[in-house]
């Protein structure tokens, strides 16, 4: 007989932690741990399929845990066609962080699940350098309007000619314009599903109990688009947006606390954890309780 390896044992307990985390919030669960690109579309829609025709699975309820540096809004924008086709309600949990296009991803939910921890982040499509590798988008466009700035400002002709010479040199015009799609897309996204699905129970103000119309809840989302999709105001693509700040003033967003929550606290963390240990050298991948899939094979990680 074969002794049990490390494998055996780490799956075992992962698959376990997904259908505890399930059980406990009522739904089919699944972590994703990617960038928002493809092929992630293709094999979630995949695992989705997979799950929904399985017995025991709950079609009305789906819970993701998400871990993500960004990506593209497309891919987001197709995921959340899988889920909204398979499942009427749709939960994010963030235990660590979901950025730029994962944050767009998130809001499309009926629910968010954060702690003191977790953080969402700003509005930032990315692009492909020369070599291949994923960089921050709004870096790019607010490098090349501070140039246009400078030499707009100038009044003397010679003053920014350096300036002048790299924007000419260093800025593509079709890239500019893909970057500035990809957050009116991110924006135009958010003030579309917010209404449909978060807000879409939301019937009273909370403190003067008055009836919410639509018209306020487009007008809710259409703020929140344009305060995430505010490069300047957040600084860097890398800045993560906590659930008090989500939660506060200019936001105004209801969020779900699963630190208060000791049961649910410890499902979260222990399934992310171990998953995050385990597959850590993994580029991406997503896990449910059929087990792993790999997004990238050897010649797209």
């Amino acid at each position: 007989m074969e002794a049990i390896n490390v494998g055996q044992l780490s799956n075992h307990f992962l698959k376990q932690f997904n259908t505890d985390l399930a059980k406990e919030m009522k739904g089919d669960c699944v972590f994703i741990n990617c960038p928002m690109q493809p092929p992630l579309d293709d094999e979630f829609r995949v695992v989705v399929e997979e799950i929904v025709s399985l017995q025991d699975s709950n079609k009305r309820h789906l819970i993701v845990m998400l871990e993500t540096m960004g990506g593209y809004m497309e891919t987001v924008e197709r995921m959340v066609s899988v889920m909204r086709t398979h499942y009427s309600k749709v939960s994010f949990v963030i235990p660590n962080h979901a950025y730029s296009a994962g944050t767009v991803l998130a809001l499309s939910g009926d629910n968010i699940w954060m702690d003191y921890y977790s953080v969402l982040g700003p509005i930032d499509p990315q692009y492909l350098d020369g070599s291949g590798k994923s960089l921050p988008g709004t870096g790019y466009l607010a490098k090349y309007e501070e140039l246009v700035e400078k030499i707009n400002e100038s009044k003397s002709k010679n003053t920014h000619r350096a300036e002048l010479a790299y924007l000419i040199s260093k800025f593509d015009p079709a890239l500019l314009f893909h970057i500035e799609q990809g957050i009116d897309n991110g924006k135009t996204l958010i003030k579309e599903w917010l209404p449909k699905y978060k807000f879409r129970d939301w019937k009273k103000t909370e403190h003067k109990r008055k009836i919410v119309t639509s018209k306020m809840r487009i007008n809710r989302a259409e703020k929140i688009a344009t305060t995430l999709g505010n490069a300047k105001k957040w600084h860097s693509y890398g800045r993560g947006i906590t659930m008090k700040e989500l939660r506060g003033a200019e936001i105004k967003l209801m969020i779900d606390n699963f630190g208060e929550n000791t049961n649910l606290n410890h499902l979260i963390r222990n399934y992310h954890g171990l998953c995050a240990d385990y597959y850590g050298r993994i580029p991406g991948y997503i896990h449910s309780k059929i087990g792993i899939r790999r997004v990238f094979n050897e010649k797209n990680s």
